[in-house]
């Protein structure tokens, strides 16, 4: 992994990861509406209200070449966007009631935040966007969510796990058992929980959906709950891109 991203990414996953607040628990959230047409402006959004704070960050240019660029600035800021919307719609901070400003101690000068932040990786074939959200809606405690895009460079397109892998490879299965067999080390002898581990490895897509391309590894990344109890934090599982080569299409060896 190139060191500056690799420092910045442990860096990133400390400081979010660390922080904690503790409070009443809110209500499940909502759906939210449409969200793609939320204005951003070049590069950085925030939002500062009595109830709530809101930062991101999102890219404004790719190395992509022509169309492709737009849409892939069109898919993440359309991301960002999703995001923004659904924490307002959760928060529903226009509708609060004089009990609910107390409850949640909006009164002593509490707030909800929402903070987005992205990192980039790139290999010789793909760049990879991996966007960490920091929500704290004043439960328990906040909690970190990984949400990554990654494209062909060559082509322009977006990249799916699949996609890197032959047709009709056990790509999933393979995953599943590296990630348990590599995961404790990483994870740590007091940390790992072998029902967690193995609920949050199964060979099912959505388990391994937050993936990035650093050069010749590929990054899988776990929010915190995923594979192991909130205090050992999120997760990242590095392998080495030639111990999939069995599997993975020419173009990804």
């Amino acid at each position: 992994m190139q060191k500056n991203n690799f420092v910045g990414f442990a860096a990133l996953l400390v400081v979010l990861a660390g922080a904690v607040l503790y409070a009443a628990f809110r209500p499940a959230p909502a759906k939210a509406p449409d969200a793609a047409a939320l204005p951003l402006p070049a590069g950085d959004f925030a939002e500062h209200a009595p109830y709530y704070d809101i930062t991101a960050n999102y890219a404004t240019s790719t190395p992509l070449r022509g169309n492709a660029n737009a849409a892939a600035i069109a898919l993440m800021q359309n991301f960002v966007a999703d995001t923004i919307t659904q924490f307002k719609t959760d928060g529903n901070f226009s509708n609060l009631t004089p009990q609910d400003i107390k409850m949640m101690g909006f009164d002593q000068g509490r707030e909800e935040k929402l903070n987005i932040v992205y990192l980039v990786f790139s290999s010789p074939r793909t760049i990879s966007y991996v966007f960490t959200t920091y929500l704290d809606t004043l439960g328990a405690h906040g909690n970190l969510f990984f949400h990554t895009f990654t494209f062909n460079t060559a082509t322009g397109a977006p990249v799916a796990l699949a996609d890197l892998f032959l047709p009709g490879s056990d790509y999933l299965g393979t995953l599943s058992t590296l990630a348990r067999a590599k995961l404790p080390a990483v994870i740590g002898p007091d940390a790992t929980d072998a029902r967690m581990l193995n609920a949050g490895t199964v060979p099912e897509d959505k388990s391994f959906s937050a993936f990035f391309i650093d050069n010749g590894t590929l990054g899988i990344l776990f929010d915190p709950y995923a594979v192991a109890p909130y205090a050992a934090g999120p997760q990242t599982l590095q392998l080495p891109l030639s111990e999939l080569s069995s599997i993975l299409k020419p173009e990804y060896r």
